[in-house]
C-alpha cells in the first residue's frame, strides 16, 4: 500500500480510496495484493480548444488550434473507466478460448481521477468509454454509430467510443484488446489529444456473469470510410460539458439516460437536439434483462459536420437545461406523463405557461453557467450563426412580453442572475466573471410537488410565477446556498424588476394570470351546474420545422377538481364549430388513464371512472389541447360535461 499512497500523492489527491466504488462490478474485491487484489488509479485528461471572445466578451469563434499555447489540457471529469479481465478457458479438445468480463467500473471525479480495486490473477485491460455521469443515477452516453441517430441498430447495441490500454500502459496498434497481468498497485493515466483515435466499442455485458461478449469486436474509427484521423478529445470535451452542468445543477437528463449521437462528418438537418417524443425513434427502447421490460432512453444528436458542436457549450448547455426542465415539468401533477407536451427548442412568445418556462429558462441556465448572456455556435475560428444574446428583445412587441413569453423569461432570468450576485445591470464581461452559478440554482429547480400549505396539491401547471415565488422562500437552515435569495428579492425589488418583461408582481389575483388552470370545484355534476366552456385558439400558433407543435397559450387549457368518492361519469366533449378532418381534441385525464382521449368533428361521449376519497378528497388534473399540426383551425369553443352514471 505504500506504493499506492505514493502515486496518489503524485496525482495531487489525498483521499481517493473511497472514490466512486458504488459503480464497481461484482468482479471487484476489496483489499490489497495480500488477498489477491490490487489497487488501480489514474488521471484522465484531454486537450480542449477554448472559445475566443472580443474585448466586450462577445464570442468570435474558437481560438486558433494550430497555436499550441492556445490549447488547454484539462481533467476529463465524470467519464466512465472500465476494467476488463481476460478469462482463458481450456476446452475439451485441449484448445484455449478466451472471454472478457467487466471486472470493475467507475466514473472519474471532478479532478479527472479514478480508482478501482481489482482482482490481480488474470490479464486486465482498462478502457475510457464515452459514458458520462448525468446525475441521479443516469448517464449521458456519446454514441459513435457512423449512421448517427437514424441508425437501424437497436439502442443497446449502438457503439460508443473507447480508448484502451493494457495495465502496463501499452496499446499496440491494431490490437483492440491490449492486456497485461497486474504486478501490484498500479498508476495508469490517459491523455487524449485533438486527433487521437478511438475504438468504436459495444458496451453491452451480461449483468449477472459480467461477460462482455463483443469486447474483441471493437473497430478502429480511422478504418471507416472518410475517417482518416481520430475524433480525439472532442468526445471528452462533450462529456466535460456534461460534468460542468451536473456540478452546478445536479442533473443533466430528463429522468432517464440520454444517448447523444455524435460522429465526425454527421449532422442532422435539425441541427443539435434531444428528442423527447419516443415515437420518433422507436429503437430508443432498451430491454432490461432483469425485469424483461422495455425502458426508453432519450435520443439526441450533436452536429459533427462542418458546423461541429463538440466544443460549443453555448449549444450543449441549453440542450442539457431543456432536459432538466422537461423532466421537472413532465413529472408534476399537470405534466401528464402519459402524453406530455414536448419542447421544440424554439424560444417563442405566447406559449403555454409550462412550455414558456422550459424554453425560456433553458438558455438562461446556460448563460448562468457561462457567466455571460452570449451563447455561441462556432465553426472553427468563426461563428456558424450570429451569437445569441439572451437579453435581446428587439424582435418582439410589448404585447409579446408576458408570463407566457420564452424570450421575455430568458431576458428576465439574466437580470435575476445579476441581482442575485449583487451586480449592477447591464454589467460587463469583467463584472460577469464574478457570477456564482450556484446562487440561482433554486430558481431553476422546482419546489415540492406536494406543498405543505393548503391545498396540499398543485392546482396549476408549473409557470414563471411559481419560480419567482421560490426566490422568496426562506433560506433553509444549514443551506449551502451562497446567498440569501429571500433577503434580495423582496416585493419592492421584484415589482420594478419584472415590469419591463410584462410580468406583474405580486401576482395578480384576478384575470388571465391569476391561475393557469380553471377550478371546477368538488365532485362536478353537469346536471346541476354546467362546467365553464373553454376557447381554444391557434391565433398565436407558430410553425416549427414545418408543423404546428400545438403548444401555444391558446391551444392548451387546464382544469382541476376534487373527488370525495369513486364515481362513474359520462364524459361528453362538444366542439363548436366542428373540427376539420385534419384536427382533433386531445383530452388528458390521467386519473382515468395515462393515454389521451381523442375527439374529432363535433366531439363525442365516453364512460369514465374517477377515484375519490371522503377523508382526503383526491385532486384530478385535466388538460384539453387542440391538435392540428398542419392546418390552422378557427377559434373553437369546447364544452365538457361530467354526468354521474346512476
Amino acid at each position: 500500500m505504500l506504493l499506492y499512497r505514493a502515486f496518489l500523492r503524485a496525482l495531487g489527491v489525498t483521499a481517493i480510496l473511497g472514490l466512486g466504488l458504488g459503480l464497481a462490478c461484482k468482479g471487484s474485491k476489496g483489499g490489497s495484493a495480500a488477498d489477491n487484489s490490487f489497487n488501480l488509479a489514474g488521471a484522465v485528461k484531454y486537450v480542449r480548444i477554448p472559445l475566443a471572445k472580443d474585448a466586450n466578451g462577445v464570442p468570435t469563434g474558437l481560438v486558433d488550434s494550430s497555436v499550441a499555447t492556445n490549447l488547454q489540457t484539462l481533467p476529463a471529469r465524470k467519464v466512465m473507466v472500465r476494467a476488463y479481465q481476460r478469462i482463458d478457458q481450456t476446452l475439451p479438445d485441449g484448445s484455449t478460448s478466451s472471454v472478457w468480463a467487466v471486472a470493475g467500473a467507475t466514473f472519474t471525479d471532478l479532478n479527472g481521477i479514478y480508482s478501482m480495486t481489482l482482482p490481480k490473477d488474470k490479464p486486465l485491460m482498462v478502457e475510457v468509454m464515452s459514458s458520462f455521469d448525468g446525475g441521479n443515477g443516469h448517464q449521458v452516453n456519446v454514441v459513435g454509430d457512423p449512421a448517427g441517430i437514424n441508425s437501424t441498430v437497436p439502442a443497446a447495441d449502438r457503439v460508443r467510443y473507447g480508448i484502451r490500454k493494457a495495465l502496463d500502459g501499452t496499446a499496440p496498434a491494431g490490437n483492440p484488446v491490449p492486456a497485461s497481468l497486474p504486478t501490484g498497485d498500479t498508476l495508469l493515466n490517459f491523455t487524449v489529444g485533438l486527433t487521437d483515435k478511438w475504438w468504436l466499442v459495444n458496451p453491452s455485458y451480461d449483468p449477472n456473469t459480467k461477460v462482455a461478449p463483443l469486447t474483441t469486436s471493437a473497430v478502429d474509427e480511422t478504418t471507416l470510410p472518410g475517417r482518416t484521423t481520430g475524433t480525439g478529445s472532442r468526445i471528452l470535451a462533450i462529456g466535460d460539458s456534461v460534468a460542468s452542468f451536473v456540478a452546478t445543477y445536479g442533473n443533466a437528463t430528463p429522468g432517464l439516460s440520454v444517448d447523444l449521437h455524435y460522429a465526425p462528418g454527421v449532422s442532422e438537418p435539425r441541427g443539435s437536439f434531444i428528442e423527447y417524443d419516443p415515437s420518433v425513434y422507436p429503437l430508443s427502447s432498451v430491454l432490461n434483462p432483469n425485469t424483461y421490460t422495455f425502458t426508453n432512453r432519450y435520443f439526441g444528436s450533436l452536429q459533427g459536420g462542418a458546423n461541429d458542436d463538440a466544443w460549443d457549450e453555448g449549444v450543449i448547455f441549453p440542450m442539457l437545461a431543456r432536459n432538466v426542465l422537461y423532466g421537472i415539468v413532465e413529472g408534476r401533477t399537470f405534466g401528464m406523463t402519459g402524453r406530455p407536451l414536448f419542447p421544440q427548442a424554439a424560444t417563442l412568445p405566447d406559449l403555454s405557461p409550462d412550455q414558456a418556462l422550459i424554453e425560456g429558462l433553458a438558455n438562461a441556465m446556460a448563460a448562468n453557467l457561462l457567466k455571460s448572456p452570449y451563447l455561441a455556435d462556432t465553426q472553427g475560428t468563426a461563428l456558424a450563426a450570429p451569437v445569441t444574446d439572451i437579453r435581446d428583445l428587439s424582435a418582439y412587441t410589448t404585447a409579446q412580453l408576458t408570463p407566457d413569453s420564452a424570450p421575455a423569461l430568458q431576458a428576465l432570468a439574466w437580470e435575476l442572475i445579476l441581482k442575485a450576485n449583487s451586480l449592477a445591470s447591464p454589467g460587463t464581461s469583467t463584472t460577469w466573471a464574478s457570477i456564482n452559478p450556484l446562487a440561482m440554482v433554486r430558481f431553476f429547480s422546482a419546489g415540492p410537488a406536494y406543498p405543505t400549505t393548503t391545498p396540499s396539491y398543485e392546482t396549476e401547471p408549473l409557470n414563471i410565477f411559481k419560480q419567482l415565488g421560490r426566490l422568496q422562500e426562506a433560506r433553509p437552515t444549514g443551506s449551502t446556498e451562497p446567498v440569501d435569495l429571500a433577503s434580495i428579492f423582496t416585493d419592492a425589488t421584484l415589482t420594478p424588476l419584472l415590469s419591463p418583461f410584462g410580468i406583474t408582481w405580486p401576482r395578480p389575483t384576478t384575470g388571465a394570470y391569476a391561475a393557469f388552470a380553471t377550478s371546477w370545484g368538488a365532485d362536478p355534476n353537469s346536471t346541476t351546474a354546467a362546467l365553464p366552456p373553454m376557447t381554444l385558439s391557434m391565433a398565436k400558433a407558430v410553425q416549427v420545422r414545418g408543423v404546428y407543435p400545438n403548444n401555444s397559450e391558446g391551444e392548451v387549457a387546464y382544469a382541476g377538481f376534487t373527488m370525495s368518492a369513486d364515481r362513474a361519469y359520462t364524459l361528453t366533449v362538444s366542439a363548436s364549430p366542428a373540427l376539420a378532418s385534419t384536427a382533433e381534441l386531445e383530452l388528458m385525464l390521467p386519473s382515468y388513464q395515462s393515454a389521451p382521449l381523442t375527439f374529432t368533428g363535433s366531439g363525442g361521449s365516453q364512460r369514465v371512472v374517477l377515484a375519490g376519497n371522503s377523508t382526503t378528497p383526491m385532486f384530478q388534473a385535466l388538460r384539453v389541447r387542440m391538435v392540428s399540426p398542419t392546418t390552422l383551425q378557427p377559434d373553437t369553443t369546447v364544452t365538457i360535461s361530467l354526468v354521474p352514471v346512476p
